[in-house]
């Protein structure tokens, strides 16, 4: 009897002690573009650890963007926002954007523990979720920033048997790409939309 109870309580703390624990894998986000200026927000991510990042970072123009401070982020599960480009010339906007669209969340944690497990020298963890607009196309990118002109950013043979990890659109970032997608496109502001007055 003591021994079967030995066993029950063996087992049950091994299995508390394999339980997984939160993947948290961005603390860090940037909201940019790759044609011109435009206005993002609100964008919002959703992640599957039930939280998520705002993107909604206001007036952009390039890659990454602007920065900021998102806490804790799991993988991406969802996007849904408003972005309009603006008009280079003038005052005002040109087109209207939204999206609402879910991310395939195993395929994005497959990309980003690919990236986490990639570079031979690099141990840098902090990553980054990056919200790129270009017209009604919206991508989101994940780095966690070893930058090659100063880095050894060199990657483990065998490490992306994939080719998921791609440089950035600056050169020499790299990247995963958790979501490519295509949002609607409008002449004149959505209804409810922050853009509509």
């Amino acid at each position: 009897m003591k021994i079967k109870l030995l066993l029950i309580l063996a087992t049950l703390f091994i299995l508390i002690g394999c339980e997984e624990k939160p993947f948290y894998v961005a603390s860090i986000g940037n909201g940019g573009s790759l044609d011109g200026p435009y206005v993002l927000g609100p964008i919002g991510v959703a992640d599957v650890l039930g939280g998520g990042g705002g993107f909604g970072y206001g007036a952009v123009n390039g890659y990454p963007g602007a920065s900021a401070d998102i806490g804790r982020m799991g993988v991406p599960k969802h996007i849904e926002g408003y972005w309009a480009k603006q008009n280079p010339n003038a005052r005002g906007y040109v087109a209207f954007y939204r999206i609402s669209a879910d991310i395939d969340s195993e395929l994005a944690e497959k990309k980003i523990r690919t990236l986490r497990n990639y570079y031979q020298y690099f141990k840098g963890k902090t990553g980054s979720m990056q919200v790129l607009v270009e017209r009604e196309r919206v991508r989101i990118f994940y780095t966690l920033y070893c930058p090659s002109h100063r880095a050894d950013c060199s990657g483990k043979e065998g490490a992306d048997p994939n080719g998921w990890v791609i440089d950035s659109p600056i050169k020499g970032l790299d990247v995963v790409v958790l979501f490519d997608g295509k949002g609607e496109m409008s002449l004149t502001p959505f209804p409810d939309s922050p853009y509509e007055n």
